[in-house]
């Protein structure tokens, strides 16, 4: 397996200017979860923690899922903040998920539709079997497989040793391991495609079955947090 490795400097440079903003969008929506003391705790901690976070942020010089870590780093962060502030992980998961799902109320249901179509198109598959090409050589192998005439799912992608798990474990937040694909079920949630979770990490491939018609089908560790 390839060695990973490290996003650049000018990288670095480019997130660390970028968080405040993140967080910024997220300051009302944590007041009126946790209130301004709280959130003014999850805030400095989650700025004081980020430069550290994003000096091991992996990279795999693939587009796609170099965003996807950008993004996860930023969360990584907020999730110290509002542990410093005496939020559990739970909580943590919880209320993304349900910020994510206030986005999408304001979302008009066709471009929805649209974009969940986009997403399973032949054309996109295409370029997704090209990014799990690209992603495997640089140490995290994935696999995309089309749906054959008979298959319940359009696609299905598998991969082997998380690099996303193993990203949040070396920051010391491997608690989130049992819910580390709340974003995957999210996106799905909007982009209104069915998803579920054939295999988890523990068995060592992570399976994922994608639908144009089915229905989001949460891990149950996920459907505890939100029947809460």
């Amino acid at each position: 397996m390839k060695t990973i490795s490290y996003i650049s400097d000018r990288k670095q440079c480019r997130l660390l200017k970028s968080f405040p903003v993140f967080l910024n969008h997220k300051r009302n929506a944590l007041i009126e979860a946790f209130g301004k003391e709280k959130t003014e705790i999850i805030i400095s901690s989650s700025i004081e923690s980020y430069p550290n976070i994003v000096r091991v942020l992996p990279a795999f010089n693939t587009p796609v899922y170099d965003a996807l870590m950008s993004v996860a780093s930023k969360m990584a962060a907020l999730k110290k903040g509002m542990k410093a502030a005496g939020i559990q992980t739970e909580e943590f998961v919880k209320f993304n998920i349900e910020q994510t799902r206030s986005a999408a109320k304001k979302v008009p249901r066709v471009l929805k539709k649209l974009g969940g179509k986009i997403y399973l198109s032949n054309l996109i598959r295409w370029y997704l079997k090209g990014v799990a090409k690209s992603v495997s050589a640089n140490g995290w192998p994935t696999k995309l497989i089309n749906g054959r005439k008979n298959d319940d799912y359009v696609m299905s992608v598998e991969t082997r040793d998380c690099q996303m798990v193993a990203f949040w474990e070396s920051i010391g937040e491997g608690d989130i391991r049992p819910y580390c694909t709340f974003f995957d079920f999210t996106s799905a949630e909007l982009l209104g495609i069915g998803l579920r979770q054939e295999s988890a990490i523990d068995s060592g491939v992570c399976r994922y079955c994608f639908s144009r018609n089915g229905k989001v089908q949460w891990p149950e560790s996920i459907r505890k947090i939100l029947a809460e």
